[in-house]
């Protein structure tokens, strides 16, 4: 097992818990959203190898998922801050797109989302 620290499981759980907070703390949307977009547009780029879905099934599996729900937060950010996601549309849309792709058949609940 993987420390929490290393989980996929567990940053898939991060964008609802970011968006929790800033519903109940909204003055700190303004401040902290330059700085988290980048990151989460850098972790929606990761691609993995090619043969990483056969090797590690689970693993690639967690990986869209999570990649998912921060699609799924900044798709919620970008109904209040279109500005501040403009420069970020086309690594947006082509993540739907790879995401689309990519997600395996056998993920239904991701592929739900």
């Amino acid at each position: 097992h993987l420390p929490s620290s290393s989980s996929f499981r567990v940053l898939t759980e991060c964008p609802l818990i970011v968006m929790l907070l800033f519903q109940l703390y909204p003055t700190y949307i303004q401040s902290n959203i330059p700085h988290l977009v980048p990151h989460m547009m850098k972790a929606l780029s990761l691609r993995p190898a090619a043969d990483s879905q056969t090797l590690y099934a689970n693993r690639y599996k967690e990986l869209i998922a999570c990649q998912v729900k921060s699609l799924s937060f900044l798709t919620y950010l970008l109904r209040g801050f279109k500005q501040l996601m403009k420069p970020h549309q086309d690594t947006i849309a082509g993540s739907v797109i790879a995401l689309m792709r990519t997600c395996p058949q056998s993920a239904v609940s991701t592929r739900k989302e």
